[in-house]
């Protein structure tokens, strides 16, 4: 029930002062010439926009007493009278919103709208019943025949939306319009309002005003430069992934095509998850591929590469654009009349869960935002996250609505990878069933494809971690054997990588990190797939590796994981190297496995974020082994007490712990 008196006159004029805002927008962005706030003799409107020469003269009413505009309301309210007044003699169009639904309105009007005639709509979509009689209705009420009442009702918007939406919505506009904060837009706005009763604003004066007021309006990207500039980002993405293919050539997935199907030509968001290794951007490389043959402006980048970016506009720039992403592609796209497709890859970087860092998160949310807030032509946002992550960090799932479409990119089959061993020559016979399933992880088979094992003998390894080891070897003895009288430059690039990444939280380093070593010999590491170069920064073929390189060194010293560890912030980058050390050593070390475990749940300097991480690893062991339940035992062992005494647990860590084992 809407507050009678002061209180809900107040509520109106807010509700109202909002919707003027959103047309001001409306006109930022190129859809309206001019606006008239109060103009004499225009009854029961609050202002006038003029767009494509043509007057829209809109009514705001925050909402009705019982909730909804029948058409009876809104006669009693003197509207229909006024429309029809309005309407007569003219081209004008009638736009009235509220909060409160003004449903019998609003289906006449888009019936008539839909109708191809006059006769069909009478005919066809009035028919008996309410329709039928409301419309009769509107006839006495306009006084007029039905040719003309059925003009008059396609010349008439209803808008049913809340103020919270229309706060939205300028909110998105403003953040893809201007490089200031929203609020403080939206302020400068709404005193243009309240000073500009009776005046005519056109949109150029708004501009100029706005930019007197230190609120520049972003420069928008011309079409004809911004298609080649979307194009050329994106080959750039392109040229650096599919050195990483399979064979360097795509596997076709079913998670592309399921994909491909909702890219519709509304803007639905969507998000790309799997674990880590399973082609998630592989199956990116193939969906561009797609978009492009359907002439689709696509634009993508890997977020690990920009984390440092401080706005989208900065962001724009490092992508040699000359703007935000957004705004360019948006251009792109409204010179080729289709929606435009975003692709965030390695959103994961900025998880809180097991990202590297969470510097950047804030960098995406603000692009999401401004894809929102387009005008220039729908923009669909696909962002790509480890599987892990985007379960259990809060913050990935906010940035999309609840109507996105999530895919997942799963493990090949036993057939696809089957297929794969035959086409590169290996007997599928010689291959064991436990084999089969490490090479039923993309990044697994493609480690293993370029690792040097001879197709005509038995593959002889158990795990991933042996695929790794035979990697290393098998690259390393390669480029020794081109420069024979070179000298050994491997681990000291290895460990300069490895340095760079950790002090940076990146995983890349920039080009000068490498001057000090042979450019023939940097070349060849590239051109084996090792490390990749996209033009500025080095990084590791794979990103996995990184982790095997770090844990691989890490274990050639005596430090410990605890010793590591407090010696530095703790900060989320340590998460990737904790997990791959573990991994690395329950495999090579069992011995010492076990004691970095226990030191690390045990040690008070250690920080919550990676004890819980050392519960998560443990809880994902599908073979577990005597110490690791010995580990398990010690830390749920006051959480069952607590259960059995019907007491609150006051372990903190024992309560996580029961609740990463419970759910494993």
């Amino acid at each position: 029930m809407t507050l009678p008196g002061g209180p809900a006159d107040k509520l109106g004029n807010r509700y109202e002062k909002w919707w003027t805002l959103s047309e001001f927008v409306r006109m930022l962005q190129g859809h309206a010439e001019a606006i008239r706030i109060e103009e004499p003799g225009a009854h029961k409107t609050e202002f006038v926009v003029t767009t494509d020469a043509r007057r829209e003269l809109h009514q705001v009413k925050r909402s009705h007493p019982n909730g909804k505009w029948s058409l009876a309301a809104l006669r009693a309210d003197g509207l229909l009278d006024a429309i029809g007044g309005q309407l007569a003699g003219n081209e004008d169009r009638f736009v009235f919103a509220s909060a409160s639904d003004a449903r019998e309105l609003s289906d006449l009007s888009k019936a008539a709208r839909d109708a191809q005639s006059a006769g069909e709509f009478t005919e066809a979509f009035l028919k008996a019943g309410a329709r039928n009689e409301n419309f009769a209705s509107l006839l006495q009420d306009w006084k007029c025949d039905e040719p003309t009442a059925i003009d008059y009702l396609r010349r008439i918007e209803v808008h049913t939306i809340d103020e919270r939406q229309i706060q939205e919505k300028v909110t998105w506009a403003t953040r893809a319009l201007f490089l200031a904060n929203p609020n403080d837009v939206a302020d400068a706005l709404r005193g243009i309002a309240e000073d500009s009763v009776h005046r005519t604003i056109t949109r150029q004066w708004l501009v100029d005003e706005l930019s007197r007021r230190d609120y520049p309006l972003r420069r928008l990207i011309s079409p004809a430069s911004a298609g080649v500039a979307v194009q050329t980002t994106t080959q750039w993405y392109l040229d650096g992934t599919r050195t990483k293919l399979i064979r360097k050539q795509l596997v076709p997935r079913q998670a592309t095509q399921t994909l491909l199907s909702r890219l519709g030509d509304t803007a639905t968001d969507s998000v790309i998850t799997g674990g880590a290794g399973s082609g998630k951007t592989a199956c990116v490389v193939e969906v561009v591929d797609a978009l492009r043959k359907r002439n689709v402006p696509v634009l993508a980048f890997r977020l690990d590469r920009f984390v440092s970016a401080s706005t989208t506009a900065v962001l724009g720039r490092l992508l040699d654009l000359e703007e935000s992403p957004i705004l360019v592609l948006a251009a792109a796209a409204e010179a080729a009349g289709r929606p435009g497709v975003l692709i965030v890859d390695q959103l994961d970087t900025v998880s809180t869960t097991s990202g590297r860092t969470s510097a950047g998160f804030d960098l995406v949310e603000q692009l999401v935002i401004e894809a929102r807030g387009s005008a220039r032509a729908a923009i669909h946002v696909v962002i790509v996250c480890r599987e892990f992550d985007w379960q259990n960090d809060p913050r990935m799932r906010r940035l999309l609505p609840e109507s996105h479409a999530r895919v997942d990119v799963t493990e090949f089959s036993d057939d696809e990878v089957k297929k794969i061993l035959t086409g590169a020559g290996f007997d599928i016979q010689a291959i064991k069933d436990r084999q089969l399933r490490v090479l039923r992880l993309p990044q697994n088979l493609s480690l293993f494809l370029d690792a040097g094992f001879d197709s005509s003998r038995t593959p002889t390894f158990q795990t991933a971690k042996a695929i790794f080891d035979r990697y290393w070897d098998a690259k390393r003895r390669v480029i020794e054997e081109r420069f024979p009288k070179g000298g050994d430059h491997w681990l000291p690039v290895m460990k300069t990588l490895c340095k760079g990444m950790t002090s940076t939280q990146q995983l890349s380093v920039r080009k000068e990190a490498l001057d000090v070593f042979s450019p023939d010999y940097v070349d060849q590491l590239a051109s084996e797939g090792v490390i990749s170069f996209d033009g500025r920064r080095y990084g590791f073929g794979h990103e996995s590796f990184f982790d095997y390189v770090f844990a691989r060194l890490f274990i050639r010293r005596s430090e410990s994981l605890v010793a590591l560890l407090k010696a530095s912030e703790q900060h989320l980058f340590r998460r990737g190297q904790v997990r791959q050390v573990l991994a690395y050593l329950r495999d090579a070390d069992r011995a010492r496995y076990v004691e970095e475990l226990r030191g690390l749940l045990s040690d008070d300097g250690i920080r919550t974020h990676l004890k819980d991480l050392v519960f998560t690893l443990l809880a994902e062991v599908t073979n577990p082994i005597d110490d690791e339940w010995a580990a398990w035992k010690t830390w749920i062992e006051p959480q069952l007490a607590a259960i059995e005494d019907g007491a609150p647990n006051k372990d903190k860590l024992s309560t996580l712990a029961w609740r990463r084992l419970f759910v494993s």
